[in-house]
């Protein structure tokens, strides 16, 4: 790899591999031919402009107006690069060709989380306020590796351990945090300064503006996982622990991934 200083450790580098995650796409046709590509709404393009001026390599940023089931004009841009030695990183942080939404994971490498996690967010998130006028930050993904370590992090934040099973009609997690909780990521996630959509970044001042009504009380509905839970799911089948233990099979599944992985980390420490 030719001696270009770029890497996921710096913020910007890490928001620009989430953000490719989410919205973009790796084609390689051959060992020399091949493209990187992110089309998005054309009210978000200033992100393609920044993401054009961030790397070391040549690209192009190109506008279209095609018909679409929502409008009859819908303008997109689409930012390009052909350039293998970028697809090169890419592919050594961990991305993958083609189709790749259910086994994206973490990069493969040292990264900044918290600006690495705000690019998957950018482009396959949300936040704001709910019609009710309460915070909410969210991420949708259909990755098991992905919601899990995104789980970790809201645990980390707020102090909190939440579970989430796949939406049964569209096989996706939809992460969601709300009030209090969701100001607490935002504060870490869109801090001042940030690489950041502009409309998501007016969004998160309004998380942060808001204010619990005093009549407002607070309702903790965690369920946890206890040890004798975690001892159970590991010496029986999938189908008992879901029976005796009253979870669903993704919820199960994935506590199995996160101890698997938790006991991998203690051989190598």
């Amino acid at each position: 790899m030719e001696s270009i200083n770029i890497n996921l450790e710096k913020p910007h580098y890490a928001y620009l591999f989430g953000f490719i995650q989410s919205d973009g796409h790796l084609y390689n046709n051959t060992r020399n031919r091949g493209c990187v590509s992110i089309e998005i709404n054309k009210k978000d393009e200033h992100i393609l402009w920044f993401f054009k001026n961030l790397i070391p390599f040549n690209s192009s940023i190109v506008e279209r107006v095609r018909k679409t089931n929502f409008s009859c004009s819908h303008t997109s841009v689409t930012w390009r690069v052909y350039d293998k030695r970028f697809r090169d990183y890419l592919e050594l942080w961990g991305l993958e060709s083609g189709s790749k939404s259910e086994s994206i994971k973490l990069p493969s490498c040292s990264f900044s989380k918290v600006d690495y996690f705000r690019g998957l967010i950018d482009g396959d998130g949300s936040l704001g306020l709910t019609s009710k006028g309460f915070p909410f930050l969210s991420l949708v993904t259909s990755s098991s590796y992905i919601a899990i370590e995104y789980l970790e992090l809201i645990k980390q934040i707020t102090g909190k351990t939440k579970s989430c099973n796949k939406n049964t009609r569209d096989s996706v997690y939809n992460l969601v945090v709300y009030k209090e909780d969701a100001q607490g990521l935002v504060r870490h996630l869109y801090y001042d300064g940030c690489l950041a959509l502009t409309r998501k970044l007016i969004k998160a001042s309004e998380v942060l503006s808001w204010s619990r009504p005093p009549d407002m009380k607070r309702v903790n509905n965690r369920k946890l996982w206890t040890p004798e839970e975690d001892q159970f799911i590991t010496t029986h089948s999938v189908e008992c622990s879901m029976k005796v233990l009253g979870r669903s099979r993704n919820s199960v599944e994935l506590r199995l991934w996160r101890l698997n992985k938790l006991s991998k980390q203690s051989v190598t420490n």
